[in-house]
């Protein structure tokens, strides 16, 4: 017997895997022929445009990503500057500390 406890215990999660057959001449099949649809304009069976995912996508956003990140801590580091010089100059001109 131990002490209570106010939290339960986790349990083991148990999943089921099926495994499913593979076809990469299929899914090139699939693959192109969304493509085509997207070029053509063509909505796909749900009622959806298709959005497909071109080789190099996530390095451009991430390059974008990464220079928007720049420019915004050079705006930090910038307005940092400004504040201390601020407060440098007023502390020097009224005399608080």
């Amino acid at each position: 017997m131990g002490l209570p406890r106010f939290f339960p215990e986790n349990k083991i999660h148990e999943f089921e895997y099926i495994p499913r057959y593979y076809d990469p001449v299929q899914d090139e099949i699939n693959r192109r022929v969304d493509e085509i649809h997207a070029e053509m304009g063509v909505e796909n069976e749900s009622g959806e445009n298709v959005r497909l995912i071109q080789k190099g996508t996530f390095k451009r956003r991430y390059e974008r990503q990464h220079k928007e990140l720049k420019q915004s801590n050079l705006r930090i580091f910038v307005l940092v500057v400004i504040l201390g010089l601020i407060c440098y100059f007023v502390n020097r001109y009224f005399g608080f500390m």
